[in-house]
């Protein structure tokens, strides 16, 4: 007796549940992982390559077991409960492989082949396990409900699973991490496997020894793969894998020059990949008939998967215009805009992607592969599918947008992928039916290849995730970015930096993925004063380490004290070239040789070397973002203080304009969890903490000698510095008595296992352009001022030279415009050498 229609939903619904919890892992595993190996393109890579080859592992070992396996439920919850137990173990052991790793990386920097190795191989150790029980249950439960003609049938439960995993994408980024964090994320993804496991074992007893036809699986003892006869399946199967891959890592990249680097923004695209695979499999299983030639519908499919992509591609620029009217529509409303989004990316990505997701069933109808090889039938399809998912993953990143752009690759891999369909059409046989339709197809194909539409680079930089309120109110993107001639535009497989300059030249800056990150214009100061005042304040400052290159001008501005050794990280190549373009003001840093340039994770580099600082300077600003959010958490503090010498000092930038006052509350209370003796200095609508972990004071006498010197005088002229008071005087906040309370208001701490503030970036819609953070936070920080000492030490060792400093103090208020706090300097100074004053 078959399995009661009942009984069949519950299968289906523990399915949708699997793949809900793998989804959830994959997002939780790489997030854990970057912080250990990286964040760069190489390091993520690896991890989604390593997760993906064990999917496919354990596709292809577990579905030749399957077809010899009678319970096939109770085996498919016993690899459930494998997935739980795992899953389980995955962070306490991540946490003996980071200590091994960091142990290795800093006793010995000399073998960097042996770290790169460890790099794949420790990875792997963690995801192998789970993931070949994910990869697994694929073919398992396709041999439970195999028929004859089975392509239908499997279409549907790829629909299903890959239903489950959308859903697993959307609730993991957009609402169980920031909600209860990672841990708590990655318990009840267990849970949830647990759960199936358990319902499969009680449906086991009664139907895991029959399939849906309730006939049990014959012993099997010959192979299904004849590689005579499956090879070109199985190489157009990896071919579209490869194709798919590849196209999901540019879109990504594409996407996220208009939704911004956010978790949310990979979660959104994920998804919207995801709802499009799941409806290619349901269609296919719909539409799916005994009649069909499923050979002429691959071939369909393969084709119109690449045309799709071909004839879409010139326009993809003009999604710029697109986002900036679902930011008007919605009024920035956070869920109305995602949803919004979530529609335009769909209409982006979704054709192919649905194609996409028929194509895989469709492979294994035309390998048939008949009821008693099914299991090992889907296997291996599913195996090559996702080894050709792997290869195109990573020639996306590696090399295409290196070699062709990202338009470029778009093309390119149109190109192959209409190839492909073509040569399939010829080798199944169908040119003889249709000596026409195919190569007119690809003549088309062709032609919309080479259609001479290039993307318009202002577009591409438009960065109108973060400046659609100001586009709005100016009337029109091209209205305010047409205006700035761009520089340059480099593509690289993370970033897409553009230089511009305003029309009158007075002006450089740069902008990454859209939204700008450093110039001469407004952030010149901050960008002087973040190198310059922990050189100036620290006693004797040797030893540097300056995280984030930028424009070169914070580096530069180090390069000018008398450092021993300046060790800088940046993540980005991309930034590193564009910082060329700032050489008339950087002072060409990376040509000291004192500068040891870094191309790579910072975080990751300061976890795993042992060197110490007398200094750290972080100049990244802006936590919402991707990468940058790792910088921001009492983890990343601890890590960095422990590379500080007795003394040392770590200095962080923090925007005010893109933070709520609890979000700030939030980072303060956060830093002085590691670093509770802090000066707080601002410019403009920036923070500048100089943290440490013992007391320290600023030293007038050594900051005046510093001051003075030939390097570091001009450049902070150029911002109106002349003296120690104007330094005080228009920067100076106050230090930890006043911070203290102001940060005591957080309710928590930022952490890597809840990262709050990577995930608030749906705080800042229809505001921060507009400058009303930047207003409510400095009202917010100045609620906390108290009139205290200012923590300034060695002002002099005779009244004359005591004087003088006091009067320097005075006038540098006065010059600020704090007349009060200039009287009380100057009276001072009075009654020490009795000369008229005020």
């Amino acid at each position: 007796m078959g399995i009661t229609p009942c009984r069949r939903v519950a299968v289906y619904l523990i399915f949708i549940l699997s793949g809900f919890c793998a989804l959830v892992y994959e997002l939780l595993w790489t997030k854990y992982l970057s912080l250990t190996f990286g964040t760069t393109m190489a390091a993520v890579s690896t991890v989604a390559a390593i997760f993906m080859g064990g999917l496919a592992l354990g596709s292809y070992l577990l579905g030749r077991y399957a077809d010899r396996e009678k319970n096939l439920l109770k085996v498919y919850a016993l690899l459930e409960f494998g997935i739980a137990v795992t899953a389980l173990a995955f962070a306490p052991t991540l946490s003996l492989v980071e200590s091994f790793y960091v142990w290795w990386a800093g006793n010995y920097p000399q073998y960097p082949l042996v770290s790169g190795c460890f790099r794949f191989l420790l990875p792997a150790l963690l995801l192998l396990p789970p993931t070949v029980c994910m990869g697994g249950t694929f073919p398992l439960m396709c041999r439970f409900f195999a028929r004859k003609k089975c392509g239908g049938q499997i279409g549907r439960l790829y629909a299903l699973n890959t239903l489950g995993a959308t859903c697993g994408a959307f609730c993991s980024g957009y609402l169980l991490i920031p909600t209860i964090g990672l841990s708590a994320t990655g318990y009840l993804a267990a849970g949830g496997n647990l759960l199936a496991g358990a319902v499969a074992l009680v449906l086991a007893s009664r139907h895991g020894a029959a399939d849906a036809d309730g006939l049990r699986p014959e012993v099997v003892k010959d192979s299904f793969l004849k590689p005579q006869r499956h090879r070109l399946t199985m190489i157009s199967v990896g071919l579209i894998g490869f194709f798919a891959l590849a196209y999901e890592i540019l879109w990504t990249r594409l996407l996220l020059l208009f939704l911004g680097n956010t978790s949310y923004a990979f979660a959104l695209i994920l998804s919207a990949y995801l709802v499009g695979i799941a409806i290619g499999g349901a269609l296919y299983a719909r539409l799916v008939h005994a009649e069909m030639n499923e050979k002429r519908l691959f071939v369909a499919l393969t084709g119109l998967m690449a045309l799709s992509v071909l004839a879409s591609v010139p326009f993809y620029d003009q999604l710029a215009e697109l986002f900036q009217f679902a930011h008007n529509v919605s009024g920035e409303r956070w869920w109305h805009l995602s949803l919004l989004s979530f529609l335009l990316v769909f209409g982006v990505i979704g054709l192919p992607t649905v194609l996409s997701g028929a194509l895989l069933p469709a492979a294994v109808a035309i390998a048939d592969p008949g009821k008693r090889h099914t299991g090992e039938g889907v296997g291996a399809v599913v195996l090559h599918n996702t080894v050709g998912a792997m290869l195109g993953a990573l020639a996306a990143g590696f090399l295409l947008i290196p070699w062709f752009g990202l338009q470029g690759s778009f093309i390119a891999l149109g190109v192959l992928n209409l190839l492909l369909a073509l040569v399939l059409f010829v080798r199944f046989g169908i040119l003889k039916l249709h000596p026409v339709s195919m190569p007119a197809f690809f003549a088309l194909g062709l032609a919309l290849a080479f259609v001479p539409l290039r993307w318009d680079p202002v577009l591409l930089t438009s960065g109108v995730y973060c400046y659609a309120p100001k586009y709005r109110m100016m009337g029109g993107i091209l209205n305010v970015v047409g205006k700035d001639p761009l520089l340059a535009l480099l593509e690289g497989p993370e970033t897409t930096v553009g230089i511009h300059e305003t029309s009158d030249r007075k002006v450089r800056y740069f902008t990454v993925n859209g939204k700008t990150d450093g110039g001469t214009g407004a952030d010149m100061k901050t960008q002087v004063l973040i190198g310059d005042l922990p050189m100036l304040i620290h006693p004797e400052p040797k030893d540097i380490f300056v995280l984030g290159l930028g424009t070169g001008i914070t580096l530069g501005r180090v390069t000018q004290h008398a450092a021993r050794r300046i060790d800088c990280a940046e993540i980005s190549p991309e930034v590193v070239k564009a910082s060329l373009y700032f050489a008339s003001v950087n002072g060409r840093p990376l040509a000291d040789p004192r500068v040891q340039l870094h191309v790579e994770d910072g975080r990751n580099l300061l976890l795993t070397r042992s060197d110490r600082y007398d200094i750290i300077v972080s100049q990244p600003s802006n936590p919402w973002q991707s990468g940058n959010a790792s910088l921001f958490t009492a983890d990343f503090y601890r890590t960095a203080a422990a590379r500080l010498n007795p003394g040392g000092l770590f200095t962080q930038w923090i925007g005010l304009y893109d933070m709520t006052s609890d979000n700030l509350r939030i980072a303060c209370r956060t830093f002085m969890e590691t670093f509770p003796h802090v000066m707080v200095f601002k410019e403009s609508a920036d923070l500048i903490l100089v943290g440490a972990t013992e007391e320290f004071a600023i030293d007038y006498r050594i900051m005046q000698s510093r001051l003075a010197n030939l390097g570091v005088r001009p450049g902070l002229a150029s911002i109106g510095i002349g003296s120690v008071g104007d330094l005080i005087a228009h920067h100076y906040l106050y230090d930890s008595n006043c911070l203290a309370p102001f940060a005591a208001a957080a309710v928590t701490l930022n952490t890597d296992d809840r990262p709050i503030l990577e995930y608030s970036a749906h705080h800042n819609l229809g505001m921060k352009t507009l400058g009303a953070f930047a207003q409510q936070n400095m009202t917010a920080l100045l609620q906390a001022l108290r009139r205290e000492m200012l923590p300034i030490a060695n002002l002099g060792t005779s009244a004359e030279e005591v004087a003088s400093a006091l009067r320097d103090l005075g006038l540098g208020f006065r010059r600020a415009g704090k007349e009060a706090d200039a009287l009380q300097f100057l009276r001072e100074a009075d009654k020490l050498d009795g000369m008229p004053g005020g």
